[in-house]
């Protein structure tokens, strides 16, 4: 029924001076079942041309080229419909995986898990990182506390749980992964930092005023919490967000 083990979604926009390093990072897997879909979010830098390159390279990569700029949710659903993988897994074009982090999570996966994710390290132009500790037990109150799932070493099972889709909110990662705990999943951590997340000044991420916006509108909007209790986890999930930079 599937092609691959895992569909890697890689969402891509003006990525030309990261595209190759976070490309790299993948065909360098240990595992290597997969395919990488590369969703071209129509850039107007070269990284439409890095994706061809690299495409020809390899037959796992799959490029697709959208026609007009839509944003990482649109893109990373481009993707998705097309992902022909047993388990779903995101990178973003400016991010790195280790080497063993598929396979790892293939193992964990074969223990009966349908989400596995893992620790991760933020770093910095500068030279600048820290560690991010997922936390142990997962589910979805404790996911409406802060967003425990670092996108980046995360992965579904699309056989048990059906592909799921992103919407074009702010967050949208996060609504993605509340949407999915909703269903009671068996949820396991790697404690093993299996990933890099690259922390940018241009990310939109970075406007804290926005992104708090964001969060509420999510809780209250999204997930239909009363106001007092979109007040509790609220106030939580600022304190992670906090917590995960210290």
């Amino acid at each position: 029924m599937y092609k691959v083990d895992f569909s890697i979604i890689m969402p891509a926009f003006n990525a030309e001076s990261t595209l190759a390093e976070s490309v790299q990072s993948v065909l360098a897997q240990s595992f290597g079942s997969y395919e990488l879909i590369i969703v071209d979010d129509c850039s107007t830098d070269g990284t439409r041309e890095l994706i061809a390159s690299f495409a020809s390279l390899d037959r796992r990569i799959r490029p697709i080229f959208l026609k007009e700029n839509r944003g990482v949710s649109s893109a990373r659903n481009a993707a998705i419909r097309c992902a022909e993988g047993r388990y779903i897994a995101f990178l973003d074009a400016d991010d790195i995986w280790l080497e063993n982090k598929l396979l790892y999570q293939l193992n964990t996966f074969n223990q009966g898990a349908d989400v596995v994710y893992s620790d991760y390290v933020r770093f910095h132009k500068d030279g600048s990182e820290h560690s991010v500790i997922s936390p142990d037990g997962l589910d979805f109150r404790t996911m409406l506390c802060g967003n425990g799932i670092g996108n980046l070493t995360a992965a579904y099972d699309v056989s048990r749980l059906g592909k799921f889709y992103q919407e074009s909110i702010g967050h949208e990662d996060y609504l993605m992964w509340l949407q999915i705990f909703r269903n009671n999943v068996n949820a396991k951590r790697l404690p093993l930092e299996l990933a890099r997340y690259r922390v940018l000044s241009t990310s939109v991420s970075g406007n804290k005023l926005k992104a708090m916006s964001w969060v509420w509108n999510i809780y209250r909007n999204k997930v239909g919490l009363s106001f007092v209790s979109s007040c509790y986890y609220f106030t939580r999930y600022i304190f992670s967000a906090i917590m995960k930079r210290v």
